[in-house]
């Protein structure tokens, strides 16, 4: 990681813990009734989405440990309710000698990919039950992460080094905590 992009101290412990869990928790709701109608649907429809989560929890880790994110092991304002990945990255840290860029970069394309798959892999089902309902899924996601990154991103330590957190202060030119 370029010595210049550091995790900002200033952050930690994050201090919008409430707005997070305002945002998320519903956000992640909508998540589990969704894996619960594809179970209804099928198992392995249901095993496909979860997978998603998982892969984006397992891929963040490696970019927490990477970023030296000093949320590591605590609370950690990750988008999508993919907190896991900081208690993961616990582990990572302490089994990897080595950081890779190349790596970073591959994992953070696949975290991102399976959160873009969240919102993609169930919208067909969704949309057999109901359109209105796929619709309202599709811009519930576009909220949750237009507000995500408008709320939470901004008092992020690693804002600076996160890719999320790089394009939010691209798009709003604002640095806070």
């Amino acid at each position: 990681m370029p010595s210049e992009k550091r995790p900002d101290m200033s952050c930690v412990p994050y201090c919008r813990k409430r707005a997070y869990f305002i945002l998320t928790v519903p956000f992640f709701i909508v998540l589990i009734l969704i894996a619960v109608y594809l179970w209804s649907i099928s198992f392995a429809l249901s095993l496909v989405f979860i997978s998603l989560f998982v892969m984006a929890n397992l891929s963040q880790s490696y970019c927490c440990a990477y970023q030296d994110c000093p949320y590591v092991g605590g609370l950690c304002p990750a988008v999508a309710g993919i907190m896991p990945s900081g208690m993961l990255a616990r582990l990572i840290r302490g089994k990897t000698a080595s950081k890779s860029e190349t790596l970073f970069n591959l994992f953070a394309a696949i975290a991102f990919l399976s959160l873009l798959g969240l919102i993609g892999f169930p919208l067909f089902w969704i949309a057999d039950l109901s359109i209105p309902l796929a619709i309202g899924y599709f811009a519930l996601n576009i909220v949750y992460y237009i507000a995500f990154f408008l709320i939470i991103c901004p008092a992020c330590a690693i804002r600076n080094t996160c890719p999320g957190g790089k394009l939010q202060n691209m798009v709003s030119k604002q640095r806070e905590c």
